[in-house]
């Protein structure tokens, strides 16, 4: 049923009822609502409209929910004309929904309906309309025939062929970094909503996207493992998984060291070899190859020289990934897959993102991938891949939900614990010391960057539902230590469970009808039944005085 959501204007709620009552059964809910059912059978189509009468109360709805069209009455009133379009209630309505963040909005502007009259204001609002790219716009719908100068589509058809934007697609995940402790919250965040869905759980999305530490889980799920399996296989080691050690992530990078240093010994012999022959050349020839070896033995630029890609080596984190996917029902293989998944990396030499599992990334191992998008420079040196130099994924991108709608998802669904701390005590990071500042900056930039992208998410994909977990609060001081700190933080994940738990209870009903309109049924686990959502209700004797209580 959709959901209609009308923000009232020179008629009340009864007498704009009245006139939309005309195209089909119509009834008033107790709760204020009007209901009007068309059609029979297959055809039979019912409309839910909830009225406001203020542009304060229509976004108070709009923020708990979840609703298919707002339709904003905007024409004038003669006596009393709008001096501009800011005093109209769509010029009030739009800047408090764009103040809301990307992502989180239950409405985009693409879903709100102009109501308009001809006359003087009509080109100017046609003109917002297209400018600010909102959905539409509906020129007099309940004149009455006789004074319509070309009698056209009633309301209700005009609003079913706005409502027929949204398709139906596929599910994803998309997985941001964070290290550890980052793949902890995300365990606990997942772990919530896994016991949320009812009839699908999350290894039955059909799309994983993973970068960096959300690469690693990400591999897991689309190979079907479940949440429960993966928080006990990390933690403790199951049959099916093992348990990550500390030489798994602490393999010390000696390797690459010894390299660096003979390397050193090698440039050091030609530049002595090199003054010898130019001593025996003469003195300018000497003096010429003097000054290009004492450049070349710079102490600051052979001291940078000598410090490796990584502190630790991230072999045994490649081996590891591929023992445990090679294992009886799954594959190390991105074309054997039965779902889709696309790990994020970095061309460290191009500074561009490349996206294993895509064409012309398929045939690489998915350990390999999973171990190139986790290569956090000075954390793990990059991974030679196809002839390229990978690092971290969240060096250029954040959640690779791009990438997710680019292959036909319509429900996105991102795990983002990659957060900088709010302090509100000045110098609060600062006394952390010079690594915990470090770690303040690159988070913030990388948050910075997936906030800006999500500006106006709504606006670029309308008929694609978000749904985003961040940490907040508690979470976010939990999540204040290094990325590489190894024991499993069972407070983390805990937390970050007990908070999603939280907030999908809060938010309740939205979410559940935002999952609904893709095949998904969310259930409280306290709860033997599903959310109720939007549907048939007892018919009301009379309308009610909603005029009075319309917010």
């Amino acid at each position: 049923m959709p959901t209609i959501l009308y923000l009232c204007g020179i008629q009340d709620p009864p007498a704009v009822g009245a006139r939309i009552a005309r195209e089909g059964d119509a009834r008033w809910l107790p709760s204020g609502e009007l209901e009007v059912v068309r059609g029979e059978g297959e055809q039979r189509t019912a409309y839910r409209f909830l009225f406001h009468a203020t542009a304060a109360n229509a976004a108070a709805e709009l923020a708990r929910t979840l609703v298919d069209l707002v339709v904003v009455d905007n024409r004038p009133d003669p006596r009393r004309p709008y001096r501009s379009f800011a005093a109209t209630p769509a010029g009030k309505l739009l800047p408090v929904l764009s103040s809301v963040r990307g992502g989180s909005r239950n409405v985009s502007r693409r879903q709100l309906v102009l109501l308009l009259s001809s006359g003087e204001t009509l080109a100017r609002d046609v003109y917002v309309a297209g400018a600010m790219k909102l959905g539409g716009y509906v020129i007099d719908p309940f004149l009455e025939p006789e004074r319509a100068d070309r009698p056209g589509p009633g309301f209700l058809d005009q609003l079913a062929l706005m409502l027929g934007t949204r398709r139906p697609g596929k599910l994803a995940l998309c997985l941001s970094g964070g290290g550890i402790e980052g793949l902890i919250y995300e365990l606990g965040v997942l772990r919530a909503l896994d016991e949320f869905l009812v009839n699908r759980k999350i290894p039955d999305f059909d799309i994983f996207c993973g970068i960096s530490a959300g690469a690693i889980l990400a591999a897991f799920l689309a190979n079907g493992v479940s949440v429960a399996e993966l928080i006990a296989g990390f933690k403790d080691g199951t049959e099916t998984i093992d348990a990550v050690g500390r030489s798994i992530l602490f393999q010390p990078n000696t390797g690459e060291l010894v390299a660096r240093l003979a390397d050193l010994a090698r440039d050091f012999l030609r530049g002595v070899l090199g003054r010898r022959e130019a001593s025996r050349a003469g003195p300018e020839a000497a003096e010429g190859r003097g000054e290009a070896s004492s450049a070349r033995f710079d102490v600051i630029e052979t001291l940078m020289r000598l410090v490796p890609g990584g502190f630790f080596a991230g072999d045994r984190l490649r081996w590891y990934l591929e023992e445990q996917l090679t294992r009886a029902g799954r594959t190390n293989c991105f074309r054997q897959l039965r779902k889709e998944l696309y790990i994020g990396a970095t061309d460290q030499d191009s500074g561009r993102p490349v996206v294993f599992g895509e064409a012309g990334y398929r045939d690489v191992p998915i350990s390999h991938a999973v171990r190139a998008s986790s290569a956090l420079v000075p954390y793990y040196p990059p991974e030679p891949l196809l002839g390229r130099y990978m690092v971290d994924g969240a060096f250029t991108r954040t959640t690779n939900f791009s990438v997710a709608i680019r292959h036909g998802a319509r429900l996105v669904t991102i795990v983002n614990p990659f957060v900088p701390l709010l302090g509100a005590r000045p110098g609060a990071v600062d006394r952390e010391g010079g690594a915990f500042a470090a770690l303040q900056g690159v988070k913030a930039l990388v948050h910075s960057r997936f906030e800006q992208a999500f500006l106006h998410i709504d606006e670029v994909y309308p008929d694609v539902d978000f749904q985003v977990f961040l940490p907040e609060g508690e979470e976010l001081e939990q999540l204040t230590g290094t990325l590489m700190k190894f024991f499993y933080r069972v407070e983390i994940a805990d937390l970050a469970y007990e908070h999603t738990t939280a907030r999908l209870r809060q938010q309740m009903p939205g979410i559940a009808e935002r999952f609904r309109r893709h095949g998904l049924i969310l259930r409280d686990p306290r709860s033997e039944e599903p959310v109720a959502l939007s549907g048939p209700a007892p018919a009301a004797s009379a309308p009610p005085d909603v005029a009075a209580r319309a917010g």
